[in-house]
């Protein structure tokens, strides 16, 4: 099998695979099966990291009912967890979009990979769109902004704090925590989290 086909057969079999299935699985002996070479291993990796970190169930969804929802059901889970609509901004949707284009066109075909017409990209984009993390236009003053704007900036734009409620949150941060750790970003210390928290409970109110 040419290198190349090797290859793409192994990205769609870690992409499509439970979170806990990995690129070298244990032998009748208890160790490690190494068919693969240490590049293939290193490309299987890569893309496992590169995956949508946690998923959404379809009720989740904003307008579950609609059109662009069920768009996003269906094609972008033959490959990994249901992404939100908000995990990207309004002006990072149409490249990551393009991106994922050309994953499932190179998937098509022989591996099963039901590639979208056009008319349903663009309402499945229109749909990303319109329901994508809202950006902050200004970031107001205060104790802790210089941390969140250096650390929250390194993965995506900066969210409106007014995103999430006070109480929300705590829970939206350590949920990032975990997604930097997933993503192998450089993540925040206890006490950096906690300046980001108290940062965001304070200019949510505003």
């Amino acid at each position: 099998m040419p290198r190349f086909r090797l290859l793409l057969v192994g990205f769609v079999l870690v992409a499509c695979a439970k979170p806990e299935s990995s690129s070298q699985t244990p032998n009748a002996q208890g160790g490690r099966d190494t068919a693969l070479s240490q590049p293939d291993r290193r490309l299987l990796t890569a893309a496992t990291i590169a995956l949508p970190p946690e998923g959404l169930v379809a009720e989740s969804l904003p307008e579950p009912a609609s059109r662009g929802a069920q768009l996003l059901r269906a094609y972008c889970t033959q490959c990994h967890a249901l992404p939100s609509p908000a995990t990207h901004a309004p002006q990072d949707w149409p490249s990551v979009a393009r991106r994922m284009w050309v994953r499932i066109d190179m998937m098509h075909g022989e591996l099963g990979v039901a590639s979208p017409t056009a008319a349903d990209r663009t309402q499945l984009l229109n749909y990303l769109l319109a329901h994508a993390l809202r950006v902050a236009e200004s970031i107001p003053p205060g104790p802790g902004r210089d941390v969140f704007e250096e650390r929250c900036s390194r993965c995506h734009t900066l969210p409106d704090p007014r995103s999430h409620s006070p109480s929300d949150w705590p829970a939206v941060v350590m949920r990032m925590e975990r997604n930097m750790e997933r993503m192998k970003v450089s993540g925040v210390t206890p006490g950096q989290a906690q300046q980001i928290i108290t940062y965001l409970g304070m200019a949510s109110r505003r």
